[in-house]
Protein backbone atom coordinates (compact mmCIF):
# COMPACT_ATOMS: atom_id res chain seq x y z
CA UNK A 1 0.00 0.00 0.00
CA UNK A 2 1.57 3.40 -0.88
CA UNK A 3 1.94 6.40 1.48
CA UNK A 4 -0.79 8.34 -0.30
CA UNK A 5 -3.60 5.65 0.10
CA UNK A 6 -2.40 5.26 3.67
CA UNK A 7 -2.89 8.60 4.25
CA UNK A 8 -6.00 8.72 2.42
CA UNK A 9 -7.71 5.79 4.37
CA UNK A 10 -6.77 7.90 7.72
CA UNK A 11 -8.61 10.54 6.82
CA UNK A 12 -11.11 8.78 5.47
CA UNK A 13 -11.70 7.14 9.41
CA UNK A 14 -11.08 10.45 11.02
CA UNK A 15 -14.26 11.78 9.14
CA UNK A 16 -16.37 8.62 10.29
CA UNK A 17 -14.96 9.13 13.81
CA UNK A 18 -13.22 6.01 14.35
CA UNK A 19 -10.00 7.44 14.97
CA UNK A 20 -9.40 10.39 17.67
CA UNK A 21 -8.79 13.82 16.33
CA UNK A 22 -6.02 15.15 17.10
CA UNK A 23 -6.79 18.79 17.46
CA UNK A 24 -8.99 17.49 20.08
CA UNK A 25 -6.52 15.88 22.86
CA UNK A 26 -7.25 16.06 26.83
CA UNK A 27 -6.26 19.64 28.18
CA UNK A 28 -5.40 18.01 31.70
CA UNK A 29 -7.87 21.24 33.05
CA UNK A 30 -9.52 20.73 36.51
CA UNK A 31 -12.04 22.60 37.59
CA UNK A 32 -13.90 21.78 41.47
CA UNK A 33 -16.81 24.13 42.76
CA UNK A 34 -16.92 24.12 46.51
CA UNK A 35 -20.11 25.52 48.42
CA UNK A 36 -19.80 26.47 52.35
CA UNK A 37 -23.16 26.01 53.95
CA UNK A 38 -24.00 29.08 55.80
CA UNK A 39 -23.28 29.79 59.52
CA UNK A 40 -26.29 27.48 61.27
CA UNK A 41 -27.85 26.17 58.19
CA UNK A 42 -26.25 23.12 57.47
CA UNK A 43 -28.18 21.77 54.55
CA UNK A 44 -28.54 25.10 53.27
CA UNK A 45 -27.24 25.59 49.56
CA UNK A 46 -27.47 28.21 46.76
CA UNK A 47 -27.50 27.44 42.65
CA UNK A 48 -24.72 28.07 40.55
CA UNK A 49 -24.24 27.88 36.95
CA UNK A 50 -20.82 27.72 35.27
CA UNK A 51 -20.70 29.05 31.38
CA UNK A 52 -18.34 26.97 29.50
CA UNK A 53 -15.80 27.97 26.59
CA UNK A 54 -17.77 25.62 24.12
CA UNK A 55 -21.30 27.36 24.92
CA UNK A 56 -22.25 24.23 27.47
CA UNK A 57 -22.87 24.88 30.96
CA UNK A 58 -23.70 23.25 34.26
CA UNK A 59 -26.52 23.98 36.72
CA UNK A 60 -26.50 22.67 39.97
CA UNK A 61 -27.03 23.15 43.98
CA UNK A 62 -24.94 19.87 45.14
CA UNK A 63 -21.79 20.84 47.60
CA UNK A 64 -19.02 19.89 45.31
CA UNK A 65 -18.67 19.35 41.83
CA UNK A 66 -15.53 18.82 39.58
CA UNK A 67 -14.21 18.66 36.37
CA UNK A 68 -11.52 17.00 34.78
CA UNK A 69 -9.98 17.74 31.65
CA UNK A 70 -11.72 21.13 31.03
CA UNK A 71 -11.28 23.09 27.56
CA UNK A 72 -9.25 26.06 28.04
CA UNK A 73 -10.74 29.21 27.33
CA UNK A 74 -13.01 31.82 29.53
CA UNK A 75 -15.33 30.75 32.05
CA UNK A 76 -18.21 32.64 34.35
CA UNK A 77 -19.56 30.85 37.24
CA UNK A 78 -22.70 32.91 38.53
CA UNK A 79 -24.13 32.28 42.11
CA UNK A 80 -28.12 32.26 43.15
CA UNK A 81 -27.77 32.35 46.89
CA UNK A 82 -30.20 31.19 49.22
CA UNK A 83 -33.14 33.80 50.69
CA UNK A 84 -31.43 36.20 52.66
CA UNK A 85 -28.37 35.39 52.19
CA UNK A 86 -25.14 37.06 50.41
CA UNK A 87 -22.60 35.35 48.05
CA UNK A 88 -19.05 35.73 47.61
CA UNK A 89 -16.02 33.48 45.76
CA UNK A 90 -12.70 32.88 46.08
CA UNK A 91 -10.82 32.19 43.13
CA UNK A 92 -7.81 29.67 43.40
CA UNK A 93 -5.89 29.46 39.91
CA UNK A 94 -2.75 27.62 39.49
CA UNK A 95 -2.42 28.23 43.79
CA UNK A 96 -2.80 32.30 43.66
CA UNK A 97 -6.47 33.05 44.79
CA UNK A 98 -8.18 36.39 44.15
CA UNK A 99 -11.63 36.92 46.13
CA UNK A 100 -14.89 37.99 44.66
CA UNK A 101 -16.91 40.12 47.23
CA UNK A 102 -20.13 39.44 44.95
CA UNK A 103 -22.09 36.29 43.10
CA UNK A 104 -20.13 35.53 40.54
CA UNK A 105 -16.42 34.95 39.01
CA UNK A 106 -14.88 35.28 35.47
CA UNK A 107 -11.97 33.27 35.15
CA UNK A 108 -9.42 31.93 32.00
CA UNK A 109 -7.75 28.73 31.69
CA UNK A 110 -4.82 27.60 29.53
CA UNK A 111 -3.40 24.24 28.84
CA UNK A 112 -2.63 22.22 32.33
CA UNK A 113 -4.79 25.21 34.59
CA UNK A 114 -6.02 23.99 37.83
CA UNK A 115 -8.97 25.51 39.46
CA UNK A 116 -10.97 25.67 42.94
CA UNK A 117 -14.08 28.19 43.16
CA UNK A 118 -15.16 28.29 46.88
CA UNK A 119 -18.59 29.85 47.57
CA UNK A 120 -19.47 31.15 50.90
CA UNK A 121 -22.86 32.52 52.35
CA UNK A 122 -23.21 35.22 54.47
CA UNK A 123 -26.91 35.98 55.88
CA UNK A 124 -27.90 39.63 55.62
CA UNK A 125 -31.55 39.31 55.09
CA UNK A 126 -33.24 38.20 58.43
CA UNK A 127 -35.75 38.18 61.01
CA UNK A 128 -37.39 35.96 63.96
CA UNK A 129 -39.46 33.07 63.60
CA UNK A 130 -41.77 31.59 66.65
CA UNK A 131 -44.15 28.24 67.06
CA UNK A 132 -46.43 28.45 69.83
CA UNK A 133 -49.39 26.25 70.44
CA UNK A 134 -51.47 26.71 73.73
CA UNK A 135 -50.78 24.12 75.53
CA UNK A 136 -47.34 23.65 74.17
CA UNK A 137 -45.40 20.36 74.21
CA UNK A 138 -46.37 19.49 70.55
CA UNK A 139 -44.00 18.12 67.64
CA UNK A 140 -43.70 20.13 64.88
CA UNK A 141 -42.10 20.77 61.07
CA UNK A 142 -41.50 24.14 60.09
CA UNK A 143 -40.66 25.16 56.69
CA UNK A 144 -38.77 27.76 55.29
CA UNK A 145 -37.83 29.13 51.77
CA UNK A 146 -35.45 27.34 49.75
CA UNK A 147 -36.79 23.98 51.01
CA UNK A 148 -35.27 24.24 54.39
CA UNK A 149 -36.96 22.23 56.94
CA UNK A 150 -36.60 22.14 61.09
CA UNK A 151 -38.64 20.36 63.73
CA UNK A 152 -38.66 20.60 67.07
CA UNK A 153 -41.47 20.84 70.15
CA UNK A 154 -43.69 23.64 71.01
CA UNK A 155 -42.98 26.21 71.46
CA UNK A 156 -40.26 27.03 69.21
CA UNK A 157 -38.03 30.05 68.80
CA UNK A 158 -35.30 30.71 65.62
CA UNK A 159 -33.09 33.73 65.55
CA UNK A 160 -31.69 34.61 63.23
CA UNK A 161 -33.60 33.06 59.97
CA UNK A 162 -33.17 34.40 56.26
CA UNK A 163 -36.05 36.48 54.97
CA UNK A 164 -38.95 34.92 52.90
CA UNK A 165 -42.39 32.13 53.46
CA UNK A 166 -42.33 30.10 56.60
CA UNK A 167 -45.40 27.47 57.05
CA UNK A 168 -45.55 25.02 60.00
CA UNK A 169 -47.89 21.81 60.16
CA UNK A 170 -48.43 19.79 63.26
CA UNK A 171 -48.24 15.97 64.10
CA UNK A 172 -51.52 14.03 64.35
CA UNK A 173 -52.75 14.55 67.72
CA UNK A 174 -54.42 11.32 69.24
CA UNK A 175 -57.93 12.31 70.17
CA UNK A 176 -57.97 15.98 68.48
CA UNK A 177 -58.43 17.19 65.44
CA UNK A 178 -54.56 18.11 63.91
CA UNK A 179 -54.41 21.74 63.78
CA UNK A 180 -54.09 23.46 59.91
CA UNK A 181 -51.10 24.50 58.54
CA UNK A 182 -49.79 28.35 59.69
CA UNK A 183 -48.06 30.33 57.35
CA UNK A 184 -46.26 33.49 57.30
CA UNK A 185 -43.93 35.76 55.51
CA UNK A 186 -40.97 36.65 57.04
CA UNK A 187 -39.11 40.04 56.52
CA UNK A 188 -35.90 42.07 57.00
CA UNK A 189 -35.42 42.17 61.07
CA UNK A 190 -39.22 41.26 61.31
CA UNK A 191 -40.90 38.39 63.36
CA UNK A 192 -43.61 35.80 62.46
CA UNK A 193 -45.43 33.96 65.56
CA UNK A 194 -47.05 31.10 63.76
CA UNK A 195 -49.45 29.85 66.87
CA UNK A 196 -52.48 28.06 67.07
CA UNK A 197 -55.33 27.57 70.59
CA UNK A 198 -55.93 23.47 70.56
CA UNK A 199 -59.59 22.53 71.99
CA UNK A 200 -60.61 19.30 72.20
CA UNK A 201 -62.69 16.77 74.21
CA UNK A 202 -59.62 14.89 74.97
CA UNK A 203 -57.16 17.67 75.59
CA UNK A 204 -57.50 17.03 79.57
CA UNK A 205 -55.77 13.79 78.93
CA UNK A 206 -52.89 14.94 77.07
CA UNK A 207 -49.77 15.02 78.79
CA UNK A 208 -48.76 18.28 77.22
CA UNK A 209 -52.08 20.05 78.72
CA UNK A 210 -50.88 17.87 81.96
CA UNK A 211 -48.09 19.71 82.22
CA UNK A 212 -49.42 22.78 81.42
CA UNK A 213 -51.37 22.36 84.47
CA UNK A 214 -48.60 21.53 86.70
CA UNK A 215 -46.79 24.53 85.58
CA UNK A 216 -49.46 26.96 86.98
CA UNK A 217 -49.05 25.05 90.27
CA UNK A 218 -45.71 24.69 90.58
CA UNK A 219 -42.00 26.91 90.71
CA UNK A 220 -40.35 26.94 87.47
CA UNK A 221 -36.81 28.91 87.00
CA UNK A 222 -34.49 28.86 83.92
CA UNK A 223 -31.42 26.20 85.13
CA UNK A 224 -28.54 25.51 82.98
CA UNK A 225 -30.20 27.10 80.17
CA UNK A 226 -33.45 25.09 80.51
CA UNK A 227 -36.84 25.52 81.89
CA UNK A 228 -36.70 23.20 85.43
CA UNK A 229 -40.30 22.43 87.16
CA UNK A 230 -39.76 22.13 90.93
CA UNK A 231 -42.35 19.93 91.40
CA UNK A 232 -41.99 20.39 95.74
CA UNK A 233 -42.33 24.23 95.50
CA UNK A 234 -45.89 24.71 95.69
CA UNK A 235 -47.27 28.09 94.55
CA UNK A 236 -48.76 30.29 97.16
CA UNK A 237 -46.56 28.85 100.03
CA UNK A 238 -44.68 31.47 102.31
CA UNK A 239 -41.48 30.62 100.79
CA UNK A 240 -42.49 30.32 96.87
CA UNK A 241 -41.67 33.73 96.14
CA UNK A 242 -38.25 33.51 97.77
CA UNK A 243 -36.92 30.14 96.55
CA UNK A 244 -38.10 32.06 92.98
CA UNK A 245 -35.83 34.39 93.35
CA UNK A 246 -33.24 32.83 94.42
CA UNK A 247 -32.93 30.22 91.78
CA UNK A 248 -33.14 33.57 89.37
CA UNK A 249 -30.17 34.87 91.10
CA UNK A 250 -28.31 31.98 91.01
CA UNK A 251 -27.70 31.88 94.55
CA UNK A 252 -28.93 28.25 95.23
CA UNK A 253 -30.62 25.08 92.65
CA UNK A 254 -31.80 22.50 92.81
CA UNK A 255 -30.57 19.13 93.74
CA UNK A 256 -29.05 17.08 90.63
CA UNK A 257 -29.00 13.34 89.88
CA UNK A 258 -25.72 11.13 89.75
CA UNK A 259 -25.31 12.46 86.13
CA UNK A 260 -24.96 15.95 87.40
CA UNK A 261 -28.68 17.05 85.64
CA UNK A 262 -31.26 18.90 87.90
CA UNK A 263 -33.93 16.55 89.29
CA UNK A 264 -36.44 19.11 89.41
CA UNK A 265 -36.71 18.70 93.05
CA UNK A 266 -36.24 22.33 95.83
CA UNK A 267 -36.23 19.71 99.04
CA UNK A 268 -37.62 23.08 101.16
CA UNK A 269 -37.27 20.86 104.14
CA UNK A 270 -34.23 19.56 103.97
CA UNK A 271 -31.11 21.21 106.58
CA UNK A 272 -28.90 23.56 104.92
CA UNK A 273 -25.26 22.09 105.85
CA UNK A 274 -22.11 24.27 106.46
CA UNK A 275 -20.43 23.12 102.64
CA UNK A 276 -23.95 24.13 101.16
CA UNK A 277 -23.65 27.65 103.21
CA UNK A 278 -20.36 28.31 102.33
CA UNK A 279 -21.00 28.14 98.74
CA UNK A 280 -24.45 30.18 98.93
CA UNK A 281 -22.39 32.83 101.08
CA UNK A 282 -19.78 32.68 97.99
CA UNK A 283 -22.83 32.94 95.54
CA UNK A 284 -24.74 35.70 97.20
CA UNK A 285 -21.87 38.31 97.05
CA UNK A 286 -20.31 37.03 93.75
CA UNK A 287 -16.87 35.47 95.21
CA UNK A 288 -14.89 33.57 92.75
CA UNK A 289 -14.41 30.61 94.82
CA UNK A 290 -11.27 29.29 92.43
CA UNK A 291 -8.68 32.41 92.79
CA UNK A 292 -7.94 30.01 96.06
CA UNK A 293 -6.12 27.60 94.54
CA UNK A 294 -4.36 26.00 98.24
CA UNK A 295 -6.46 23.01 99.46
CA UNK A 296 -8.70 23.26 102.69
CA UNK A 297 -6.95 23.24 106.01
CA UNK A 298 -10.21 21.32 107.10
CA UNK A 299 -9.17 17.70 106.83
CA UNK A 300 -13.05 16.47 106.16
CA UNK A 301 -13.04 19.03 102.92
CA UNK A 302 -10.30 17.55 100.73
CA UNK A 303 -10.98 16.20 97.38
CA UNK A 304 -14.57 17.21 97.54
CA UNK A 305 -17.42 19.43 95.80
CA UNK A 306 -16.65 21.88 98.10
CA UNK A 307 -13.02 21.75 99.09
CA UNK A 308 -12.55 25.41 97.22
CA UNK A 309 -15.97 27.32 98.81
CA UNK A 310 -14.28 25.73 102.41
CA UNK A 311 -10.59 27.10 101.51
CA UNK A 312 -11.85 30.27 100.41
CA UNK A 313 -13.86 30.54 103.67
CA UNK A 314 -11.09 29.83 105.45
CA UNK A 315 -8.78 32.57 103.95
CA UNK A 316 -11.27 35.15 103.98
CA UNK A 317 -11.71 34.40 108.13
CA UNK A 318 -14.82 33.14 107.70
CA UNK A 319 -15.88 32.68 111.64
CA UNK A 320 -17.80 29.87 111.12
CA UNK A 321 -15.15 27.79 108.89
CA UNK A 322 -12.06 28.88 112.11
CA UNK A 323 -12.32 26.01 113.42
CA UNK A 324 -10.62 23.18 110.85
CA UNK A 325 -12.23 20.25 112.24
CA UNK A 326 -15.92 21.13 112.42
CA UNK A 327 -17.60 18.81 109.86
CA UNK A 328 -18.90 20.70 106.39
CA UNK A 329 -21.64 18.52 106.25
CA UNK A 330 -23.58 18.98 109.44
CA UNK A 331 -26.45 21.33 109.77
CA UNK A 332 -25.98 25.10 109.81
CA UNK A 333 -27.48 26.72 112.80
CA UNK A 334 -29.20 29.89 112.76
CA UNK A 335 -26.33 31.57 114.36
CA UNK A 336 -24.02 30.58 112.07
CA UNK A 337 -25.79 31.55 108.62
CA UNK A 338 -26.46 35.11 110.12
CA UNK A 339 -22.39 35.28 110.94
CA UNK A 340 -21.41 34.19 107.75
CA UNK A 341 -23.80 36.41 105.60
CA UNK A 342 -23.13 39.38 107.60
CA UNK A 343 -19.09 38.58 106.98
CA UNK A 344 -19.74 37.81 103.13
CA UNK A 345 -21.37 41.20 102.80
CA UNK A 346 -19.28 43.09 104.84
CA UNK A 347 -21.73 44.27 107.73
CA UNK A 348 -20.30 46.32 110.94
CA UNK A 349 -21.40 44.34 113.69
CA UNK A 350 -23.27 46.12 116.94
CA UNK A 351 -21.99 45.71 120.67
CA UNK A 352 -24.29 42.29 122.07
CA UNK A 353 -26.70 43.55 125.03
CA UNK A 354 -28.13 39.92 125.35
CA UNK A 355 -31.59 42.11 125.78
CA UNK A 356 -32.64 41.38 121.94
CA UNK A 357 -34.03 37.45 122.70
CA UNK A 358 -34.15 35.21 125.75
CA UNK A 359 -32.22 32.74 124.58
CA UNK A 360 -29.47 35.37 123.21
CA UNK A 361 -26.81 36.19 126.00
CA UNK A 362 -24.12 38.11 125.26
CA UNK A 363 -21.65 35.24 125.72
CA UNK A 364 -22.97 32.49 123.43
CA UNK A 365 -21.28 32.33 120.36
CA UNK A 366 -22.36 34.86 117.69
CA UNK A 367 -24.65 36.99 119.62
CA UNK A 368 -23.44 40.25 118.32
CA UNK A 369 -23.80 38.52 114.86
CA UNK A 370 -27.49 37.61 115.51
CA UNK A 371 -28.52 41.17 117.67
CA UNK A 372 -27.16 42.71 114.59
CA UNK A 373 -29.19 40.63 112.09
CA UNK A 374 -32.14 41.29 113.76
CA UNK A 375 -31.72 45.04 113.94
CA UNK A 376 -30.89 45.17 110.18
CA UNK A 377 -33.95 43.15 109.76
CA UNK A 378 -31.97 40.62 107.83
CA UNK A 379 -33.78 37.67 110.07
CA UNK A 380 -36.42 38.21 113.17
CA UNK A 381 -37.23 35.84 116.37
CA UNK A 382 -39.82 33.34 116.14
CA UNK A 383 -43.58 34.00 116.38
CA UNK A 384 -46.49 31.82 117.59
CA UNK A 385 -49.14 30.40 116.01
CA UNK A 386 -51.13 34.37 115.93
CA UNK A 387 -48.03 35.71 114.65
CA UNK A 388 -47.10 37.14 118.52
CA UNK A 389 -43.12 37.19 118.59
CA UNK A 390 -42.31 34.50 121.19
CA UNK A 391 -39.04 36.51 122.49
CA UNK A 392 -36.54 33.57 121.44
CA UNK A 393 -33.98 33.42 117.95
CA UNK A 394 -33.31 29.34 118.50
CA UNK A 395 -29.57 30.39 117.48
CA UNK A 396 -28.60 26.74 117.80
CA UNK A 397 -31.11 25.36 115.72
CA UNK A 398 -30.97 24.34 111.98
CA UNK A 399 -32.26 25.86 108.83
CA UNK A 400 -33.88 24.84 106.13
CA UNK A 401 -33.78 25.48 103.13
CA UNK A 402 -37.34 27.14 102.41
CA UNK A 403 -35.90 29.31 105.32
CA UNK A 404 -32.45 29.89 103.63
CA UNK A 405 -34.16 31.13 100.81
CA UNK A 406 -36.11 33.61 102.27
CA UNK A 407 -33.30 34.80 104.71
CA UNK A 408 -31.18 35.38 100.69
CA UNK A 409 -34.08 37.17 99.45
CA UNK A 410 -33.88 39.33 102.40
CA UNK A 411 -30.29 40.03 101.99
CA UNK A 412 -30.62 41.13 98.12
CA UNK A 413 -33.51 43.52 99.19
CA UNK A 414 -31.13 45.01 102.18
CA UNK A 415 -28.40 45.14 101.28
CA UNK A 416 -27.51 44.04 96.87
CA UNK A 417 -30.70 45.35 95.63
CA UNK A 418 -29.34 47.10 93.33
CA UNK A 419 -26.25 44.85 92.44
CA UNK A 420 -26.10 43.59 88.35
CA UNK A 421 -25.18 40.10 89.90
CA UNK A 422 -28.95 39.16 90.85
CA UNK A 423 -30.81 39.80 87.58
CA UNK A 424 -33.04 36.53 86.69
CA UNK A 425 -31.53 35.17 83.03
Amino acid sequence: MTFRRITLLLVVLLGCGILPDPAATQSGNTITVNQTPPDGFPSLFGNWVLLKPDGTRTATNVPTHGYTDAPAGNYLLNVMPPSGFSASVTLTLNGETVVFDKPQAAFQMNEGGTVVLAIHYTLTLSGKVSIDTSPPGFPFTLTGPDGARYTGVSPGFYDPMPVGLYSVTFDTIKGCTTPSPQSGRLIKDGRVVLSVQLACDNLPQLEQQQAKDLESQFVKAIIDGKTVLFNDVPVGQWFTASVRRVLDAKVMSGYRDADGLTAGQFGPNDAVTLAELAKIAHRLVSIDETRVTDPPENDAAKGTWFAPFIASAEQRGWLVFLNRAVDPLRPATRAEVVATFLQALNVKRDWPTGAMFDDVSREIPYADCIETAATQKLVGGYTDDKGKPTGLFGPADPVNRASMAKIIATAMDQFLVDSPSFQPE
